[in-house]
């Protein structure tokens, strides 16, 4: 029977995986390892026999715990190989300088994460037992804030609330402002077009401060340890407040004209 996780939710409640993870668990725990090491090897989501990486985390995680290094091991690559392909989509080099770079960084990130669970100091990984994809989306968004790209190309605008970028508050509400209080009109994808064609129209200043602002950045914060718009472009804080002011008076004089 599969371990029970040791988080709790903000509710107190502990982590509790879904049905089908639990029943994938129950299955593989009945065969041998070289048996599930080949089931793992199955890489496309679209094939018979595909395994969760929800799954693969935990019998990775077992495996440590055994001392079964060669199916640690083994497992390890098999999980870092699917992050590796994830991440060639998410943090693409057509929207990223540096993207190699950057993806080395979060694995390199994730490797430790693994590292520390492993060592017992924390439960790093129960929620990616419960929700793989959504746990390294949000692992992923937090390393990129913390280190940057070296530059931000302008990437499109997403709703569709997976693995493509999210609008983030500070663009909706200027977006709401150029709409004159109609905030739905971003959904349209007419619009959005016209304000992916007005962004990539703007000085390359502007549309950089715009772009970061579009992943999710601060401009600025009072802990060194975050990375933010001001750290990346390497200027200060009320530069990145004048550069983004210009740039939404100008995207509002665009739309508006086209409106």
């Amino acid at each position: 029977m599969p371990e029970p996780l040791k988080s709790k939710d903000k509710h107190g409640a502990p982590f509790t995986r879904p049905p089908e993870i639990e029943a994938c668990l129950a299955r593989l725990e009945s065969v041998d390892a070289t048996a599930r090491l080949q089931a793992f090897a199955i890489a496309s989501r679209r094939s018979n026999g595909y395994v969760p990486s929800e799954a693969l985390t935990y019998f990775l995680r077992r495996a440590q715990a055994a001392g079964a290094r060669n199916e640690f091991k083994q497992i390890f690559g098999l999980l870092m190989k699917r992050i590796g392909q994830t991440l060639f989509a998410t943090v693409s080099d057509s929207h990223m300088a540096g993207a190699q770079g950057i993806r080395e960084e979060i694995m390199g990130r994730f490797a430790e994460r693994i590292a520390k669970d492993c060592n017992g100091r924390f439960a790093m990984l129960d929620f990616f037992e419960v929700r793989f994809d959504l746990a390294f989306a949000r692992f992923r968004k937090s390393v990129l804030r913390q280190i940057g790209p070296s530059s931000v190309l302008t990437e499109p605008l997403s709703t569709d609330g997976g693995e493509g970028q999210d609008i983030s508050r500070e663009v909706e509400e200027a977006a709401a402002d150029v709409l004159g209080g109609d905030p739905q009109k971003i959904d349209d994808p007419a619009f959005r077009s016209e304000l992916d064609a007005a962004i990539d129209a703007l000085p390359d200043d502007q549309r950089r401060v715009v772009g970061l602002l579009r992943q999710g950045f601060q401009i600025d914060s009072k802990d060194s340890n975050i990375m933010t718009i001001a750290k990346i472009l390497q200027c200060d804080e009320k530069t990145v407040r004048n550069r983004r002011d210009r740039a939404y008076k100008t995207l509002k004089s665009v739309l508006q004209e086209n409106a």
